[in-house]
């Protein structure tokens, strides 16, 4: 599918000058949206001088309809009020200390591919059936609030999302590009402890340590990348309570329907050696996420898929990586080795098993949508075609060969780095069509199940 342009009855709410600059909203009519600094608005601000939830406001065709929550105060065109309405290109709004004013995109031919990710990108994407990046599209600004300032009120806020009483309702959704922050909390705070925990080992030689050690280093980088993924699920439904059950328990299980089978395909390992990983375990991977979410009717957005195959990815990758280091540890009797290889996986991880894992479950739900799961589903081509990828991706990762000239640097090997640029490539156009997806049903005023 071609990137579609900005439709011709929306608007664009942007900061031209503020705390705020530079942030965005592409408005379209009816759709309502909560502003404010809180974890349960539907943006995100980061004026200070902003409350946790200011101000709704609604695209009506012509104009931008307002109204303050808590009696907050804004300033229309330089006059305070709480209530009215910002007529296109007239005038501005300011919200706390930042300026926003309304306009009109521009309606033209269907943008040009992100140059940052055109050839030979763009040959991997069009075989893989996803959408090319917008020209819009900017990782600065994705990442842009990962060195605010928070509060442990802040972060605490940020883990309720989720549950019945605070996942927001469709029309008050923001299918804007999510800005993630507190994954980078996680990665440091798990960083931190790995360090301490070495110390422990290294520096006084206490063996006890030694299981938390490859504990904590199996697990940080993955968690912390799942954690990005439950940031980017902008419907926010997904509770990191269930987040987490299903990282433990598709782990256990993918890793024991992958065993299976390996046992039961005994040919390919002798066939394809390492290279096998690829077609059993993202199968066995795939069939867990399916086992264990495919009845949930009230998760039918791409971005959901995408979670869930992440959380069953991390849990696989966490355990898998745990079990290399013990290994290591008991073959060579060296907590050194063990430490190489938890490290070396742990700074690898957000390029293999959680990524590919992703893919895989939102190509299940791009189909799905909003109907039941089929199993039929598993046979349609665009699904087919992403699931190959994946698998060949998986497979050239574990192949013995490295790519001549390029040597291995502190023994991670180019041909991993490209295949995970690879992946997140993919993974990001995903993204950008599963926040298309919540955009059409906002504009259809679709209803989503409450229930499973």
């Amino acid at each position: 599918m071609n990137a579609s342009s900005p439709s011709s009855d929306s608007s664009t709410f942007q900061c031209y000058a503020g705390p705020d600059a530079g942030k965005r909203l592409l408005l379209s009519p009816h759709v309502r949206l909560i502003l404010g600094s809180g974890s349960q608005s539907s943006y995100i601000l980061s004026d200070p001088f902003v409350t946790d939830q200011h101000l709704v406001i609604s695209y009506n065709g012509e104009g931008l309809d307002f109204q303050t929550l808590d009696n907050q105060m804004v300033r229309l065109n330089g006059t305070p009020a709480t209530a009215g309405e910002l007529i296109v290109g007239e005038g501005d709004l300011q919200i706390g200390t930042s300026l926003w004013r309304l306009s009109r995109p521009v309606v033209d031919d269907p943008p040009a591919p992100n140059p940052v990710f055109s050839e030979p990108f763009h040959r991997i994407t069009h075989f893989a059936g996803v959408d090319q990046l917008d020209r819009d599209f900017s990782l600065k600004s994705i990442f842009s609030r990962i060195g605010e300032h928070r509060t442990d009120e802040d972060i605490e806020n940020a883990f309720t999302v989720g549950t019945r009483t605070t996942t927001p309702p469709l029309d008050a959704i923001a299918a804007s590009w999510p800005q993630p922050w507190l994954f980078g909390r996680i990665a440091l705070a798990s960083l931190v402890i790995f360090w301490g925990l070495y110390i422990g080992v290294a520096q006084f030689g206490n063996v006890i340590v030694i299981p938390g050690l490859l504990f904590v280093g199996a697990f940080a980088m993955p968690f912390a990348c799942l954690i990005f993924f439950w940031e980017m699920n902008a419907p926010q439904n997904v509770s990191l309570y269930q987040t987490v059950k299903l990282l433990f328990t598709g782990g256990i299980l993918s890793i024991l329907i992958s065993l299976v089978f390996f046992s039961n395909a005994g040919f390919l390992s002798s066939w394809l050696g390492a290279s096998s990983a690829g077609i059993v375990e993202e199968s066995g991977k795939l069939l867990t996420v399916l086992a264990l979410m495919r009845n949930k009717r009230k998760y039918p957005w791409i971005l959901n898929g995408m979670l869930f195959g992440a959380a069953v990815g991390t849990g696989f990758a966490a355990f898998d990586s745990a079990g290399y280091a013990f290994v290591a540890l008991l073959g060579h009797g060296s907590i050194d080795d063990a430490l190489s290889s938890i490290v070396l996986r742990g700074i690898l991880s957000p390029f293999a098993h959680v990524i590919w894992t992703a893919i895989t479950a939102a190509a299940v739900w791009r189909l799905r949508k909003f109907g039941a799961f089929r199993w039929e589903l598993l046979q349609e081509k665009a699904f087919v075609r992403l699931f190959l990828v994946v698998v060949l991706m998986h497979m050239l990762w574990n192949a013995g060969f490295t790519l001549p000239l390029l040597p291995a640097i502190f023994g991670i090997q180019f041909k991993h780095l490209l295949l995970g640029l690879i992946g997140w490539i993919i993974v990001l156009s995903l993204i950008q069509e599963g926040l298309k997806q919540i955009r059409n049903a906002q504009k259809e005023g679709r209803t989503v199940p409450a229930e499973n």
